[in-house]
């Protein structure tokens, strides 16, 4: 489940930070950097590093499958569509009124 509370700035920084490390090297600073990071921004919780680099692997495949399910909900928080109309005005569609009777 997409933590209720991510803001505009986090959803951001998910996309244009950390969707593009997601199929770069595994390293401990990577880890630190961007994959610990966005699971805890997904998750709306603390998230845990793994103990050691046999643990990476999983731990950085989970999140990229918590990163893709929420993907485009990420993307509606990120960049929310906004639609107006030109001057504020509504456009209303007209009815016809030509009633006859047979």
């Amino acid at each position: 489940m997409l933590n209720n509370n991510l803001t505009q700035e986090e959803a951001k920084w998910l996309i244009e930070v950390f969707a593009p490390k997601m199929g770069g090297r595994i390293a401990g600073d990577t880890m630190d950097k961007y994959f610990v990071p966005a699971r805890t921004l997904i998750q709306g919780k603390p998230s845990e590093r793994p103990g050691c680099g046999c643990h990476f692997k999983a731990y950085v495949q989970m999140t990229n499958s918590m990163y893709g399910q929420h993907s485009d909900a990420i993307r509606e928080i990120a960049y929310p569509k906004v639609t107006t109309t030109s001057r504020g005005r509504k456009k209303v569609q007209q009815v016809s009124t030509d009633i006859t009777d047979n």
